[in-house]
């Protein structure tokens, strides 16, 4: 029988054990217990302005997603229907319908049909007008976006940096170089770089998605511009052979 099965067997052992397995439990206990939060605000005050960027960007996400949807909301019903009062020659009825729709694609075709009496050139340039304010209503606020997704990861940075400069600077004042200070100060720091990281993620992420849709808007709207364009050329031409 080994000597290690001995000490299990025998009772000042098992005692041993025991003793050893109280300590080890009270110290657990005894340890200090972190959480996420708690870890966050070990970061310092550099945290502070990361996490009214997050703000920003969440607010700027959230607001252009409900705008967006809004202006590329839309069917072929309503198309449908001016492309019927086209044919039927009510062009007024068919500006005022596509005014009464609040998607972007109507706003241009409505815009083209107000100068229907006009040249087909100035029923081209009022849509292509028209498509360039809805592309600056979509696009407000979206350089807050990119601003983040730069700023907040340096601001991460600049955190570590001042972390690290304070700790060598404690280290060269009273010449105790401790590992465990050491290691300490710095994940503390670290904390910064990774929640600036974060935030600049969610930014970077949400402008791209953004811009995403933006695309897709933008090219209905050349879309339902061109068709109109085209139903536009045919009636003048009609009009001059009656």
């Amino acid at each position: 029988m080994s000597l290690f099965s001995i000490l299990l067997t025998s009772p000042m052992g098992q005692d041993s054990l025991a003793a050893v397995s109280n300590v080890a439990t009270q110290t657990a206990a005894n340890a200090p217990v972190d959480n996420y939060f708690s870890l966050l605000l070990k970061g310092g005050w550099i945290l502070l302005p990361i996490f009214l960027l997050l703000l920003l960007a969440i607010y700027v996400i959230i607001e252009r997603w409900v705008i967006l949807h809004s202006l590329g909301k839309s069917d072929s019903v309503w198309f449908a229907r001016v492309n019927e009062l086209l044919s039927e020659n009510k062009i007024e009825k068919a500006a005022k319908f596509c005014n009464e729709q609040t998607n972007a694609y109507a706003r241009v075709v409505g815009a083209g049909l107000a100068e229907v009496e006009q040249t087909v050139e100035s029923v081209q340039d009022s849509m292509q007008s028209q498509a360039n304010q809805q592309i600056n209503l979509m696009e407000r606020h979206m350089n807050w976006l990119g601003i983040t997704a730069s700023i907040a990861p340096m601001l991460g940075f600049l955190g570590t940096i001042f972390g690290v400069i304070k700790i060598f600077y404690d280290i060269a004042k009273t010449n105790d170089f401790d590992i465990s200070t050491i290691s300490d100060g710095l994940y503390q720091k670290m904390i910064c770089s990774g929640v600036g990281l974060f935030v600049g993620v969610i930014a970077y992420a949400g402008y791209y998605l953004l811009n995403g849709k933006i695309d897709r808007i933008v090219a209905g709207m050349d879309k339902y511009a061109n068709e109109t364009l085209r139903t536009v050329r045919s009636l003048k031409h009609k009009n001059v052979e009656s």
